[in-house]
């Protein structure tokens, strides 16, 4: 038997091949360009506003919508943002998509070199369009996770995969951006709708007549018992049980 039938033989033909690395994008001919809000110097409004009210992440919000490449981060002043868009080939159509009360602070091109803050944020921005397109198919995150809700109609819980997955992105060579992805086993996780709070609300809680989540916690952690459920804004209480 030859040399190349063994190597077929033994599963590592390339077809065969399984690899949590990929190639994401070329940075050749990348461009880029920073916003702040103009109408505070160098700041937007505090984090406290609502998005809506927001320029930065009004706009943010928009280029998302528009499958642009974006992130937004704070700046090193309180209580400041700025923007960031990154594109390839030709500048995209902004119109309406950008607040017009930002104004362009930086801008930038490959054959100027890219700068590790420039990398580092580009590679938010690519995490930002892969967390939007896996919310699209009823991911959740959760941390650094990315976990699809159990649907108790689809299979049972002890015959149902419960994978997650996280990425980290990294330079190879001087302009290849690669991803790799990282896959775990995590336990049943459920997203709560109104039948949970019915249910809850028509389970008395053992000797006591009214419903309780419960949890364990350490005695130091007596705070962390006031919780809210979303959408509904909801104020949940978790009974302190000590160990």
């Amino acid at each position: 038997m030859t040399a190349a039938a063994n190597w077929v033989a033994n599963g590592a033909s390339l077809e065969d091949c399984h690899s949590n690395l990929f190639s994401l994008a070329e940075l050749t001919g990348i461009k880029w360009r920073r916003y702040n809000f103009g109408g505070h110097g160098d700041c937007g409004p505090i984090i406290s506003a609502p998005a809506q009210d927001d320029p930065i992440l009004l706009s943010f919000i928009r280029c998302l919508q528009a499958n642009l490449l974006c992130v937004w981060r704070r700046d090193v002043k309180p209580d400041c943002k700025e923007l960031w868009i990154f594109w390839w080939g030709d500048e995209p159509n902004l119109v309406g998509v950008i607040h017009h009360e930002l104004q362009v602070v930086e801008e930038g091109l490959w054959e100027n070199g890219l700068s590790y803050e420039c990398r580092t944020l580009l590679f938010k921005a690519i995490h930002n369009l892969l967390e939007r397109c896996l919310m699209d198919k009823n991911f959740v995150r959760i941390g650094k996770w990315f976990v699809r809700p159990y649907d108790k109609d689809e299979k049972p819980v002890n015959k149902s995969e419960h994978l997650s997955c996280a990425f980290t992105f990294f330079l190879h060579g001087e302009s290849n951006v690669c991803t790799s992805v990282e896959i775990a086993q995590h336990q049943p996780i459920y997203l709560i709708n109104e039948e949970h709070l019915h249910m809850a609300q028509s389970s008395p809680a053992p000797f006591q007549g009214q419903s309780e989540a419960t949890c364990m916690c350490y005695p130091h952690q007596r705070n962390c018992v006031q919780s809210y459920l979303s959408p509904w804004d909801v104020v949940g209480g978790l009974g302190y049980r000590g160990w």
